[in-house]
């Protein structure tokens, strides 16, 4: 039996549940992770207030990354499933549990709240109606339309809903809906469209870095004399039969009058559309291998599967990771510089869709989405930071910001803002980010960059789709601890202390 007192615990204040236990370490068990989950649950229902014999809790999944093991069980109410309300149980490789996520709702609340405001639901068929009727005033429906029954809850309060997802074109996003299920009213809707404002033989990762150049000009794609020195021939890894740019973690075919050569050579320059694919292509495919170089592969790979591209998505200045249902892909901007043409902004979309991976729907919250826009710069900076020299390490997508910005030493944002948690707060997931990728930034030049990378991609498994900063710090500095036992414990808490995200 746990003893809560014994713990750190973070409590749910609405329904009074533990919310997050984490600081204690289980004797070492026998067994799948599944088994133990399950085991330790039952035996210790009655501290996290779910039912012993888990018959309102289901078996998800579990995901597997290099220290642990997550086991996810969803809540259910009378067979319908409630939003938000999952536990999740983290178990290392010795079998012991260190840290459960609880967002479940005590089933006596439910019983109460639910049956005695139960209200007849509207017919499906006007439910249908309400979706369509929304989806022309938000754009034009991209792909299929997902729709599922449950029960939502929001500060202790409980209703019937409808979650429907679906992503649009023009303008292009992934939304969320909640319906209620007796009134047909849109109470909650969201965009969950990963956005960056970026721009894009290939650079590595860009001209202006390799040229050590901050004059550079766009000027409508044309090949100027000085970027010939910035080319660099590589090798692109894996391309199935067919001679398109497609192999085993990047496809640009998504891309209108996508590149084509039978003899498996796209040797272009930047005044070609095909130059772009190429970019995309090379990068997300040397970013994966290097994922996987860390340990992440096989049952415990990230993104382990050809993610579609469009390089050509549009005029406008905004590229994006979508997560719709059917969807999954990315899509890069030509307004300025073409963002695929920077490979920081590569890598940065890139990243989003790693976060979605590992937990689907990642950033639900204020500060998950910063953390996604401060791990995408991260990602970006820290992969090239060997090509770049001294101030430029610090800078994101100098080539990017080129199109829209000009002038000497610009770039679309940097990993050492000076900025501190909350009052720097600004409630814009770009800006925000600064602080994030800021942290980021101090725990590569405490662990190096190797072990910072394997942390920071590991810390994600720990982590939920509602996450904040200071959830964000604590699966760091466990991760850290699962891998390397814990001896920078001290100097991670400090990184995050100064920022003023742990206290």
């Amino acid at each position: 039996m746990i003893d809560l007192k014994k713990c750190k615990v973070r409590w749910d204040r609405d329904n009074y549940v533990p919310k997050k236990i984490y600081g204690f370490e289980t004797a070492s068990s026998k067994g799948t992770p599944r088994q133990i989950a399950e085991k330790f649950l039952k035996e210790n229902a009655e501290s996290l207030k779910i039912t012993a014999s888990l018959k309102d809790l289901k078996y998800e999944r579990t995901s597997e990354s290099l220290a642990s093991a997550t086991v996810l069980f969803q809540q259910y109410f009378e067979k319908t499933p409630i939003h938000g309300a999952w536990v999740a149980v983290h178990v290392d490789k010795k079998g012991k549990i260190f840290m459960v996520k609880n967002d479940t709702v005590p089933v006596k609340r439910l019983e109460i709240k639910i049956k005695r405001k139960m209200a007849v639901p509207m017919p499906l068929a006007k439910i249908d109606r309400i979706i369509k009727s929304r989806i022309k005033e938000l754009g034009i429906l991209n792909t299929e339309i997902n729709k599922e029954s449950m029960i939502y809850t929001q500060r202790g309060n409980f209703r019937q809903a409808w979650k429907v997802k679906f992503g649009t074109k023009q303008p292009a996003a992934s939304w969320i809906l909640f319906i209620d299920a007796a009134s047909g009213n849109i109470f909650d809707e969201r965009n969950v469209l990963r956005n960056a404002d970026g721009k894009g033989q290939v650079y590595v990762p860009n001209p202006v870095v390799t040229l050590n150049n901050d004059k550079l000009f766009d000027q409508k794609d044309s090949n100027q004399d000085v970027f010939n020195k910035a080319y660099r021939a590589v090798i692109l890894k894996s391309l199935e039969t067919g001679g398109r740019l497609k192999g085993p973690f990047a496809d640009t075919t998504n891309t209108p009058n996508c590149a084509k050569a039978l003899n498996n050579e796209f040797m272009y320059t930047r005044y070609d559309d095909r130059f772009e694919e190429v970019m995309a292509y090379y990068h997300i495919d040397t970013v994966q291998r290097y994922i996987q170089s860390l340990g992440f592969t096989g049952s415990k790979g990230i993104l382990n599967r050809p993610i579609k591209i469009n390089v050509h998505g549009g005029r406008q200045d905004n590229s994006f990771y979508d997560p719709s249902p059917g969807k999954k892909d990315l899509t890069f901007g030509d307004g300025g510089v073409d963002d695929a043409e920077d490979a920081d902004v590569i890598v940065h979309e890139y990243g989003h869709a790693i976060q979605d991976a590992i937990i689907s729907g990642f950033g639900q919250s204020n500060e998950g989405r910063a953390m996604g826009e401060g791990f995408g710069d991260y990602m970006g900076a820290s992969f090239f930071s060997q090509y770049k020299k001294g101030d430029r390490k610090l800078k994101v997508a100098e080539w990017d910001a080129k199109g829209y910005q000009g002038g000497p030493e610009e770039c679309l944002r940097r990993l050492d803002s000076p900025k501190h948690y909350p009052e720097d707060m600004e409630g814009e997931e770009h800006a925000d980010g600064e602080i994030w990728s800021a942290c980021l930034y101090k725990v590569k030049k405490l662990l190096g960059r190797k072990k910072a990378d394997i942390v920071i991609l590991e810390s994600h498994f720990y982590l939920s789709q509602y996450v904040d900063f200071k959830d964000g710090a604590e699966a760091i500095i466990m991760a850290e601890k699962n891998i390397y036992g814990g001896k920078k414990t001290k100097g991670l808490q400090n990184i995050f202390k100064d920022r003023g995200i742990l206290q």
